[in-house]
């Protein structure tokens, strides 16, 4: 008798029948049973998730034009905050040697007139660079940004608003890392102008005609606007002070939610 006859035999009787039962439950229990598994370590995944970011450091970001006293205030806050928390301060793009050899990069392409968004790609590789080999390496409560994603959209994606989303979404995907405070420094050109005069060192993205000036403010308004993050704006190295104590509380109301939730 052929092979083929005893399986065709073979399938007439019950025994086949049980045996194909058993199969189908079996299949199904595995099947169920991978499912759950799926699940549990989906749950555990965003559980992860979720703890990561209530016990992971508040993010500060100090944003505006060039010479609007940026570093002036973020070297203040980073002080007056040092007495209750732990803080590391970042300047972005020039953290570290990696973004050191990316800045250095972007000067001399823009210097060759190099494409705006290869400019803007490049930024957005120091920024991730720095986040990675800086922000996330250290436990802190507290960490202070000289710049960050405002930044980015005011000055590389200044006259694409249609660039701010696909970028905002590449940031997200890849650091993670979102602001929670946004404190921006406005100046108006004539007084950009005078400490423009008396900076001693100045590179390409200090020289820039009023125009330019104002299309860049322009941007960050709009960028603000984009509910990011709540922000503050100061007008005036006088109003540090103040300042500082509403981000100080501000910062105490925020941790003081996530430890009672």
């Amino acid at each position: 008798m052929s092979w083929v006859a005893i399986y065709l035999n073979f399938r007439k009787t019950e025994l086949f029948n049980g045996s194909c039962d058993l199969f189908v439950f079996l299949g199904g229990a595995i099947g169920f049973l991978a499912l759950a598994v799926i699940v549990v370590l989906t749950v555990k995944y965003m559980e992860n998730l979720i703890i990561r970011r209530q016990r992971g450091p508040f993010v500060l970001v100090v944003e505006g034009v060039d010479l609007a006293g940026k570093t002036t205030l973020a070297y203040q806050i980073q002080a007056a905050l040092n007495q209750f928390y732990r803080v590391k301060l970042l300047h972005d793009p020039k953290g570290n040697k990696n973004t050191e050899v990316i800045w250095q990069t972007i000067l001399t392409l823009k210097s060759e007139g190099a494409h705006p968004i290869t400019e803007f790609l490049l930024f957005v590789a120091a920024r991730h660079e720095l986040i990675h080999q800086e922000a996330l390496v250290d436990d802190v409560d507290v960490l202070i940004f000289d710049r960050f994603i405002f930044s980015t959209i005011a000055y590389q994606l200044t006259h694409t608003p249609q660039y701010w989303a696909p970028f905002l979404t590449i940031h997200r995907t890849f650091s993670g890392l979102m602001p929670d405070l946004c404190i921006y420094c406005d100046i108006d050109f004539d007084r950009f102008q005078l400490r423009n005069q008396a900076r001693n060192k100045q590179d390409a993205f200090d020289q820039m005609p009023q125009k330019r000036f104002e299309a860049i403010k322009q941007a960050y308004q709009q960028a603000l606007q984009l509910d990011l993050c709540p922000y503050l704006q100061i007008n005036q190295q006088d109003e540090a002070a103040a300042c500082i104590k509403s981000i100080s509380a501000y910062i105490a109301i925020q941790r003081s939610h996530l430890e009672s939730s």
